[in-house]
């Protein structure tokens, strides 16, 4: 039994990966912890400066350990973050593999630019949205409500949840992706109005093993638009990973 852990990114929860569920195989057994940084969650982690170690105890509490990890957004950089500390100290990164989506990522400090910022802060809301409407599935949300509930979640972040974000991802340029052996899938979509699809190549491109699978439509969410592609590209890569086999020729939804 393989077994998978799906890590949610900043404002979501657990819920994220729900649509998943019944596309999984029966030799797979998958964990979708709430993270400290849940829509819900934020409060207690508001001040945090080191969520590598946060994401370092979801890792631990899984039975066994995880032979994969899922990222989403967010959540990409503090799991980089704490695989490039273990190959730095010499440490195995304990997992076949791992599963990089939808990320942020800039290799140079000089790539970030003062234009960017409030671009980058007015689109949040937007994608609270968009992550609200595709999880209501067939009982659509009226475009007001859905406004009103995206406002009330980035209310909920507040400055202090999209500095700790903001922070993780002015740091990426000194992560040290070329240094993570494992396996890594880099999943982006080109129609991603959050994370440009150029960093998901970027970062396949940095990473000691990557390889990057880009959907030539859809947005930030794609395990809620495209389900059944999704969990088949995630356990197509766990078999080759547990098969030490190469890069598969691209594949898309």
């Amino acid at each position: 039994m393989k077994q998978i852990l799906l890590l949610h990114g900043l404002g979501n929860n657990g819920a994220i990966w729900s649509r998943l569920q019944d596309h999984w195989r029966d030799d797979v057994r998958v964990h979708a912890p709430d993270l400290p940084w849940r829509s819900d969650g934020i409060d207690a982690w508001r001040y945090e400066t080191d969520s590598a170690s946060r994401v370092e105890e979801v890792i631990s509490a899984v039975p066994g350990g995880p032979d994969l990890v899922v990222a989403h957004s967010f959540t990409v950089l503090p799991l980089l973050e704490l695989l490039g500390r273990r190959a730095l100290s010499g440490e195995p990164a304990g997992l076949s593999g791992i599963v990089l989506v939808t990320p942020f990522y800039r290799r140079d400090p000089d790539d970030f630019h003062w234009n960017m910022i409030a671009p980058l802060l007015a689109n949040f809301p937007e994608t609270m949205s968009e992550g609200i409407r595709l999880q209501s599935g067939d009982r659509p949300i009226d475009p007001d409500l859905r406004a009103d509930m995206a406002r009330r979640l980035c209310e909920w972040i507040g400055p202090y949840g999209w500095l700790r974000f903001f922070d993780a991802y002015l740091n990426s340029p000194r992560l040290r992706p070329d240094l993570i052996t494992v396996p890594g899938l880099v999943i982006g979509a080109e129609g991603d109005a959050t994370a440009p699809v150029g960093e998901a190549r970027l970062l396949a491109a940095d990473l000691a093993a990557g390889e990057a699978l880009v959907l030539p439509e859809g947005g930030h969410f794609p395990m809620l638009e495209h389900p059944r592609w999704f969990t088949g590209s995630v356990q197509e890569f766990l078999d080759r990973t547990a098969a030490g086999y190469g890069p598969a020729s691209p594949t898309y939804a």
